[in-house]
């Protein structure tokens, strides 16, 4: 595999923007490089002033690449060396809080706080790590691309001039210092560690979250953040107070008698949505075993045998696989019955409603035609209403008495009205 392809996994992949533009370069060089027509041919004994160009440009191209990752680098090293900094001022004071305990045990919350910082420096020297691994796969990168430009043009004035100008320069990221930093990271961790007391090792922040139902939520610390790293705040151990006015309107006016009377309205709508909803199953809510057969269970066997992973309205079957997807076609079912039969019943009334506008505004002009139109908003209405009533005896659930009952009278008065109506057709005709 090329080097170029696998300079991001070499290197740090969550760092591979910064990384040496590989690939550029070496294009770059290939383009210049490469002989076609309509490139001239250097006379030989004479200076190829196209080769000085382009090792001028190749050469302001690496001084360009290095500079933007010795930008990152220095950048980077700051940041662990104020993080450092900042953690041995928060870890200096917490110490001086834990010396002057007067020989009472340590709090779970100064624990926790040990903790975090043992986390935060641990975090710091992962990263001093893996900006040496960065630093030095970027000088391997410039040392491979400077020898593919000697392979590819035989000259060695830009190899000899980049070293000895950018980076044998002090200011050069290839020699970047990272022993003092390593060196506090070592003297954090070790003090740290050592200082921890009433403890055998430091407690990890993981630890507490792993069984959340052994913990106490009061042990859990408050999560807040700082600034710059997103850490843990450093503030002392004075307690926060947060103040409610109870008493303050907090929407529009007379919302609170809004609200009321919008209570009370919708009174009436819950009771008839409760009598119309079909009741539970019978075996919904019957035992598959026996009623003392968990009395010899074990208590961790309650995990197993929960239902609340089902949708609301399934039955739950233990002995087989849960058939969800046949209730959940059962259930639609009942819906589109239930749905069905409540428009049947509101086109009844609309044709009985049309056919009564046609018999009290037509009774001395066209009788003919109104008596037909009456007649065939009848058949059309007792069509839809035997419809709603076939739909409510073709559902499977257990209904409750009043929806039956709701339905029948509500079959039988369409069934009235529209037999009133047809008498009265038959009176016109008559006269």
């Amino acid at each position: 595999m090329k080097y170029g392809q696998n300079l991001q996994a070499r290197s740090v992949p969550q760092w591979a923007p910064y990384n040496v533009d590989y690939d550029a370069l070496k294009h770059l060089i290939k383009t210049n490089t490469t002989r076609d027509a309509g490139q001239a041919v250097a006379i030989p004994g004479q200076v190829d002033t196209a080769l000085q160009r382009f090792e001028a440009q190749f050469f302001n191209e690496l001084s360009n690449q290095h500079d933007r990752v010795g930008l990152f680098v220095r950048s980077k090293a700051d940041e662990i060396d104020r993080r450092l900094q900042s953690s041995k001022k928060s870890l200096l004071r917490l110490l001086e809080r834990c010396t002057s305990r007067n020989g009472k045990p340590l709090s779970q919350k100064r624990r926790e706080k040990f903790a975090r910082y043992d986390d935060r420096i641990e975090k710091c020297g992962e990263e001093i790590r893996l900006l040496r691994r960065f630093v030095k796969e970027q000088k391997v990168a410039f040392y491979k691309i400077l020898k593919k430009y000697k392979k590819w043009t035989g000259s060695r004035a830009v190899e000899e001039r980049f070293n000895y100008e950018i980076l044998a320069s002090p200011k050069s990221f290839s020699r970047t210092d990272f022993d003092t930093l390593h060196a506090q990271y070592v003297e954090l961790i070790s003090s740290i560690r050592a200082s921890t007391p009433d403890s055998s090792g430091p407690i990890t922040p993981s630890s507490g979250s792993r069984r959340p139902s052994t913990q106490n939520a009061l042990h859990e610390p408050p999560q807040v953040y700082w600034n710059e790293y997103d850490h843990g705040s450093e503030a002392d151990d004075e307690p926060y107070m947060i103040s409610v006015n109870a008493d303050e309107e907090s929407s529009f006016p007379g919302a609170k008698a809004f609200g009321y009377v919008m209570s009370k309205a919708f009174v009436p709508v819950g009771m008839m949505r409760h009598w119309l909803s079909p009741g539970p199953a019978p075996n919904e809510r019957r035992a598959l075993l026996g009623n003392n057969y968990f009395d010899h269970t074990d208590v961790e066997d309650e995990a197993y045998a929960s239902s609340s992973e089902f949708p609301s309205g399934y039955v739950t079957h233990y002995a087989t696989f849960p058939s969800v997807e046949d209730q959940r076609i059962s259930r639609h079912q009942e819906t589109l019955l239930l749905q069905a039969c409540i428009a049947s019943f509101g086109a009844a009334f609309i044709l009985l409603l049309i056919a009564s506008i046609l018999v009290a505004t037509g009774r001395h002009k066209l009788l003919l035609e109104v008596d037909a139109g009456v007649i065939t908003g009848v058949v059309a209405s007792l069509f839809f209403a035997l419809m709603g009533f076939a739909c409510m005896l073709y559902r499977t659930d257990k209904l409750s008495w009043f929806h039956r009952l709701f339905v029948l009278v509500t079959f039988l008065g369409v069934c009235t009205l529209d037999g009133m109506l047809l008498v009265i057709v038959a009176e016109n005709t008559a006269l």
